[in-house]
């Protein structure tokens, strides 16, 4: 039997993944690493931490596999998107990455519109000019380390440097590179009138290829380094935002990715590019071929209760370690208690900025409607409904680009909990699925390499045949009037009451 390799380069945790050539999982294998605050608002990641715990990864799930080696046939990639890996004429990392919940752009930001225009940028890039994306991170680098940015022969995506230490080669694909503030996505180029304004050299992107499409080999070095058979084919991948939607089962343009991880994003592959002309939601290029995605991002999704845990968790924590169980589920239990709406306790979940649909780096978090009533157990309620609340809020703006959505999959940490996907239900009105995977990008990337070495024919059929979607969760209609109240009439309005105080 053929088997595939999947390898999903997170923010948090790099994870590897092997499935046989019917999609059953055969071994996972992750490994977790941290993110560097040098400063405030500064995120940053060494490249070559991502490669060593890589390489660990790997080897620990082919022995986990118990397979043959030589039966692996393919490998895809996917990973973080946005971030800055600059890398010297050696191709070795001149500075840690810069990733994409970094901040330090944001001057770069205001400097980016000021140079190409408004209009340019609605029309040309349909992207808001976010801190994180590579365009102002190389803009910031350039104004602030001159010396490092002299230095720069290439410069890589996260998950891209990965697909270097395997093959030897730097290439990104149409997904990463739509995301990076330097790409023409109409004309699916390297945009020149960028770099010109800006005054960076083409030379330093990589080449840019179908996801689908082979970008090397694995090489004798990295065949010594990980223990994987040489010339097998690696796969160019994808980011991992519509590498995890595919991995769930998305494709479908009437089926919403949720993913609540560390950030949270909504997702919908659309046939065109759908641009919003407030610059709210973003539209890249999908890794299916002819594609193109919506997507609206909340910054702290997975992260606000991860947050909770680690500030006001320690009795769950303890408890966990002894139970041998996850603490999220000991807290998780705590929320299940408490009536839908956490009486009136509302939260935004902006604690690093928010993205979609605000763009606003310097938003704050908010508990809203606190009262002598509201117990430990409200707090972790209503963090886990802001959170929907907040995607809720992007989905409004998909709505009003002439999209329609009849189901939802849930994906990401958060779709383990039947809470918080009931929530989902309730919140966006919609039925919820689940994909029995629970490493979607992982799978995802793997389910890529399988058909760019031609053991499917195309993605439709590797997902059509081979995910299947867990029990629907359909929303309760007195949880839903509950939350239509909340979020129209105090949601919505807390933002721009707000903004001038932030």
């Amino acid at each position: 039997m053929d088997y595939l390799v999947g390898i999903d380069l997170g923010t948090s945790n790099v994870k590897t993944i092997i499935i046989s050539e019917e999609g059953e999982v055969v071994a996972i294998s992750k490994k977790e690493y941290e993110i560097d605050v040098p400063a405030i608002g500064y995120a940053e990641q060494d490249p070559e931490v991502w490669w060593y715990k890589t390489k660990e990864c790997i080897a620990e799930m082919i022995t986990k596999s118990e397979i043959s080696k030589d039966s692996i046939i393919g490998i895809g990639i996917t990973g973080q998107m946005h971030g800055t890996v600059p890398l010297d004429r050696y191709l070795k990392p001149i500075r840690k990455a810069v990733i994409w919940i970094d901040r330090r752009s944001q001057s770069q930001c205001i400097e980016f519109y000021n140079i190409l225009g408004k209009d340019w940028v609605i029309d040309i890039l349909g992207n808001p000019i976010m801190p994180g994306f590579m365009g102002p991170t190389l803009l910031w680098l350039k104004e602030n380390e001159a010396e490092s940015f002299r230095k720069i022969y290439k410069v890589s995506l996260p998950k891209d440097y990965i697909g270097y230490k395997l093959t030897g080669e730097i290439t990104t694909d149409f997904s990463d590179a739509s995301a990076t503030l330097l790409f023409d996505n109409r004309r699916r180029k390297w945009s020149e009138h960028i770099l010109t304004e800006l005054n960076i050299e083409a030379d330093i992107l990589p080449d840019v290829y179908e996801s689908v499409d082979i970008r090397g080999e694995i090489t004798w070095r990295a065949s010594e380094e990980t223990g994987l058979p040489k010339d097998i084919p690696v796969i160019t991948g994808g980011g991992d935002s519509p590498v995890g939607a595919i991995g769930a089962g998305v494709i479908d343009n009437k089926v919403l990715s949720s993913n609540i991880g560390t950030g949270g994003q909504i997702l919908l592959l659309t046939d065109e590019c759908k641009i919003d002309r407030k610059l709210r939601v973003h539209s890249f290029i999908h890794v299916v071929p002819g594609k193109w995605y919506l997507q609206g991002a909340t910054l702290s999704a997975g992260l606000s209760l991860r947050w909770f845990r680690n500030e006001f968790g320690h009795l769950e924590r303890t408890l966990a370690d002894l139970l041998n169980v996850d603490p999220y589920d000991l807290i998780v239990k705590e929320a299940e208690k408490v009536e839908p709406g956490s009486k009136g306790l509302v939260f935004l979940p902006y604690l690093i900025g928010e993205r979609s649909p605000y763009m606003d780096p310097d938003a704050k978090g908010v508990f809203f409607g606190l009262t002598i009533e509201h117990s430990r157990a409200h707090f972790i309620r209503a963090i886990m409904e802001g959170v929907v609340f907040a995607l809720r809020d992007c989905l409004e703006v998909f709505r009003e680009l002439g999209v329609s959505v009849e189901k939802v999959i849930a994906r990401g940490g958060g779709s383990r909990s039947r809470l918080w996907r009931q929530i989902q239900a309730d919140i966006y009105g919609l039925p919820v699925l689940k994909s029995s995977i629970d490493e979607d990008a992982a799978f995802g990337a793997a389910l890529l390499a399988g058909v760019g070495v031609g053991l499917y024919p195309d993605i439709y059929r590797a997902c059509k045949e081979i995910i299947k979607l867990n029990e629907e969760i359909k929303p309760n209609k007195e949880r839903q009037i509950i939350y239509e109240q909340l979020f129209q009439k105090i949601y919505r309005h807390l933002y721009p009451l707000l903004k001038s105080l932030y």
